[in-house]
């Protein structure tokens, strides 16, 4: 069966990423860039969006991860995904990104740069189900200065026991796999 996420993955050319539970496309990367004395290179991009679909055959996760910028998710489709935000002092934050708001679902989640964050969809929400569909949820992320690999940082399960002990029943479930 063919499903709208198949749809959107073929018509809107997104690329399966298997180390972070689901498919993406940029689809803009700011000429301007902006000095950013305190990071690797030392310039960055503006701004940066994507297209993102979290599917469950690539692990149905946004895998647990902080980068250095801020980063504003969007949502257009499918079923609504929970986000866990973890602040440099341990504070968490939890949301749930889709459009139901009075089911107290955000639209557009903002998340500080040096944060970590992660996310999985919420499969038993029943308002975007259509019968015998797959789940996923599909976002927009516009990241500011732009997205960089050298800003992206995915910790591994001793480093968030370490900082984290307090947080690790909460955190453990998002950590990437191998």
């Amino acid at each position: 069966m063919y499903h709208r996420k198949d749809c959107y993955a073929e018509e809107m050319g997104l690329t399966p990423l298997s180390k972070e539970g689901g498919y993406f496309k940029e689809t803009f990367r700011s000429p301007q860039t902006i000095s950013t004395p305190d990071r690797e290179g030392g310039e960055r991009n503006l701004f940066t969006t994507i297209y993102y679909m979290i599917s469950p055959e690539l692990g149905g996760k946004n895998y647990l991860h902080r980068n250095k910028s801020d980063n504003v998710h969007y949502f257009h489709d499918g079923w609504p995904a929970k986000y866990i935000l973890v602040s440099p002092k341990g504070h968490v934050e939890e949301y749930v990104l889709g459009r139901n708001t009075s089911k107290g679902h955000v639209p557009q989640l903002r998340v500080p740069g040096g944060f970590l964050k992660a996310g999985k969809i919420l499969e038993e929400e029943e308002s975007a189900t259509f019968p015998g569909e797959t789940p996923f949820t599909l976002i927009s992320e516009q990241v500011s200065p732009g997205f960089d690999y050298r800003d992206r940082h995915v910790p591994s399960p001793s480093e968030v026991k370490t900082v984290f002990p307090e947080l690790w029943h909460k955190l453990e479930e998002y950590i990437a796999p191998k």
